[in-house]
Order: structure tokens, then sequence, then C-alpha cells
């Protein structure tokens, strides 16, 4: 799980390119974030949509996976902040330009919001809006 916890971001994430990634881990995400549909109740095909690039529509479904995946992950714990360190390590195992993945926390890292699920949905939107590497492509 550690080499692809930034596919973060389906990003959805964490993020990193695909090539970087085993079937094992492919599956993992996978199963991730199929536990977190079922969970959050947030429709498949949203979540699809937006791995696909498509526009993000926010409601407390979305929020709740968003923060599912990222816990799920290691990247968010269950107070709601991020764990910079977890993903940086993590990140190691990518092919992820360490600046511009520094410059992209910089950016998401400090969001805010009134519980854990909003949180995980501002930093998860905020990381695919900032990226500009590749994620799961």
């Amino acid at each position: 799980m550690k080499a692809f916890v930034l596919a973060l971001v389906l990003c959805i994430a964490t993020i990193c390119q695909a090539s970087t990634l085993t079937e094992e881990q492919k599956l993992g995400l996978k199963k991730i974030k199929e536990e977190c549909i079922q969970a959050s109740g947030v429709d498949a095909a949203v979540v699809e949509a937006i791995k696909g690039g498509g526009a993000i529509t926010r409601d407390a479904k979305l929020d709740h996976f968003s923060s599912c995946f990222l816990q799920k992950l290691g990247v968010q714990r269950e107070d709601g902040t991020i764990n910079k360190e977890a993903i940086l390590e993590k990140a190691k195992a990518t092919q992820v330009d360490p600046a511009k993945l520094n410059e992209v926390l910089k950016k998401c890292e400090g969001l805010g919001g009134k519980d854990a699920h909003e949180i995980g949905a501002n930093v998860f939107e905020c990381f695919i809006k900032e990226k500009d590497f590749k994620v799961l492509d």
C-alpha cells in the first residue's frame, strides 16, 4: 500500500503515474475505492467521472468518499488533518517530481473544514485541481 498511497488523488490522490504501480497496488486501490463507495453511498459513476477529468460536484456523499479514501491510504488522520510526512515518504516510490508535489502540498495541506469529511474533500479537490502531473492515466 505504501507505494501507491498517493494515487490519492484517484486523484483521487494519490499522486503518481500508473506506470509506477504494480498490478497488486492497482488492485489495492480498486478495493479501497470500492469500500469507500459503499461506505459513503456515492454513485460510482461520479467517482469514475472525476477520475476521468470530469467536474467535481460536491455533496455529503462525495465528501465522505474523499475522506474515506484518504484515510484508508494513510494520508489523512481521523481528525481530518493531512499527514504530509506520510505523503512525502510514500511518494519516494513513485516518479512524481518532489518539487511539484511540494508545490501542490503547500496549496492543499492546510485546508480546513467543519469535519474530517469536509477537510478530506477540500484537500482531495485541491489536489485534483492543482496537480500538473499524471495521476493514474
